[in-house]
């Protein structure tokens, strides 16, 4: 997956709910970029989308475009391990991005950016 980019939940989401203002940013870097999700990336777009109004079968058809990263036994153990801010869920999306061989990871937050890229290269969107 070398030159593969995996997105952040929040740039997937920023791409399909209603009245985003990043909307169009996240659209067009998903179009433009061989990209990944983690499949906790995956719950939280179905999640969100469901609470958006978004139909299950719309949103299933969206997920089934993507690829995916493994989320198991060692991208857990790497989050535990490198965890930064209290933010388990990010260091759970760096690690499956990580160990994906991801060339980089595209958020929305800042925060994420600055915590962990000293072990990926961040695209900040």
């Amino acid at each position: 997956m070398n030159d593969t980019v995996c997105l952040d939940a929040n740039v997937l989401l920023e791409s399909i709910l209603k009245n985003r203002k990043h909307a169009l940013k996240a659209q067009r870097y998903i179009s433009s970029h061989n990209v990944v999700i983690s499949p906790l990336t995956a719950h939280l777009f179905v999640y969100f989308g469901q609470k958006d109004g978004i139909a299950l079968e719309v949103l299933f058809d969206l997920l089934s475009k993507h690829s995916f990263t493994d989320c198991g036994t060692t991208e857990v153990r790497w989050a535990i391990k490198n965890q930064k801010g209290g933010d388990f869920e990010d260091a759970l999306q760096i690690a499956c991005a990580i160990t994906s061989q991801c060339k980089s990871f595209a958020t929305f937050d800042k925060n994420l950016a600055q915590r962990y890229n000293e072990f990926i290269t961040i695209d900040s969107l």
